[in-house]
């Protein structure tokens, strides 16, 4: 916004008021659209910001104009630039940005010794035993194995469900009473196993898209994860989810919780071992064609979480027609029902360590 005031007011346009239209957790469908927005002042603020920006103006101008990009010096705030990797990370593989929660302080003393890849950090430099550990297995080319990992299986309990689920949520309600970006569980997939590896049976649900279905998924959410077992599930995302259903549903809360309470994460067992190829990270989208080469969403219509719940808004809004709304129901299916295959391939792997 105060970019966008800076430009107004070289442009010679005198600002005296700044506003910002802000969405209302207030507003519920059937509202008058105008109720949807707060207005915020922030005129002092911005304007505050607007001689601050006028200070570069010049410089940032004639950087613009030159046939060559600038180069920039290395900071800490280049590891969420969208295009590190044609900067300073351009033919680096394992850049120091990839040590496990690296702070600001233990980066500016690498960079001030010149080193920026994994590789070259001597063995005295101080870094937390995860970030050691890390390190390590990176310079030695190793998977490591922590001595936690065997302990964390063996506490799972067979038969085990392997749960994920999916959500959506819309600046615009998509069903009465809901707020606005209000997180609507709308599908689940489980893969039950009897023991490791070994695939019992599948269910999944995927709701109604006409229609809040919440209470109605964790009805059969229930249904679907009675008896004993874990719950597996990747991340602590079904767990908030559940907790949402409770705050929801609280004449269902003791059944729902009595699931919490088997749930083990199997990201956290993930996060015993390293892997050069983890690149510090342990998002199943990188885990997976590390562990388990040949297994990917590439060949899925629906291949990331994002574009589900963007399909089922579309579909809740209406724009496909009943036959493609079909095809993209079954795309859904399929993506959310590979999220928990990839739990049962990856738990079989861990388990062959």
């Amino acid at each position: 916004m105060a970019y966008t005031a800076m430009v107004l007011s070289l442009c010679g346009l005198e600002i005296s008021t700044v506003s910002l239209l802000l969405v209302s957790p207030a507003f519920r469908l059937g509202m008058d659209i105008s109720a949807l927005f707060t207005e915020t002042e922030c005129t002092e603020a911005v304007l505050q910001r607007v001689e601050e920006f006028k200070k570069y103006f010049t410089t940032v101008k004639e950087v613009l104009h030159t046939p060559q990009p600038p180069s920039p010096p290395l900071s800490f705030t280049c590891k969420n630039c969208p295009i590190f990797h044609e900067c300073h990370g351009k033919d680096i593989e394992n850049h120091i940005f990839t040590i496990p929660s690296l702070r600001e302080k233990k980066f500016t003393s690498l960079v001030n010794q010149g080193i920026v890849r994994i590789e070259d950090i001597p063995g005295d430099f101080e870094l937390t035993e995860n970030q050691k550990r890390h390190v390590e297995c990176v310079q030695c080319g190793e998977t490591s194995i922590g001595s936690g990992l065997q302990g964390a299986l063996d506490k799972i309990v067979w038969p085990a469900r392997y749960l994920d689920f999916e959500t959506t949520m819309t600046a615009i309600p998509l069903y009465p009473e809901t707020a606005p970006y209000c997180k609507i569980p709308i599908q689940y997939s489980i893969h039950t196993c009897p023991a490791c590896g070994t695939i019992g049976s599948h269910s999944e649900y995927l709701a109604d898209h006409t229609q809040d279905c919440r209470r109605c998924l964790a009805e059969r959410l229930i249904e679907d994860l009675d008896g004993e077992g874990s719950v597996l599930a990747y991340s602590p995302f079904e767990k908030t989810t559940i907790t949402g259903l409770i705050k929801d549903f609280p004449d269902l809360g003791g059944s729902l919780q009595d699931i919490i309470d088997r749930i083990v994460d199997l990201e956290k067992i993930v996060k015993t071992i390293n892997h050069p190829q983890f690149k510090g990270r342990t998002s199943i989208k990188v885990v997976l064609p590390v562990m388990v080469p040949g297994m990917s969403y590439d060949n899925l219509a629906i291949g990331d979480g994002d574009t589900a719940m963007a399909t089922f808004a579309l579909m809740a809004k209406g724009f496909f027609e009943p036959e493609e709304a079909e095809k993209k129901r079954q795309e859904m299916l399929e993506y959310c029902k590979q999220d928990t295959l990839a739990m049962v391939r990856l738990h079989q792997k861990l388990a062959h360590l």
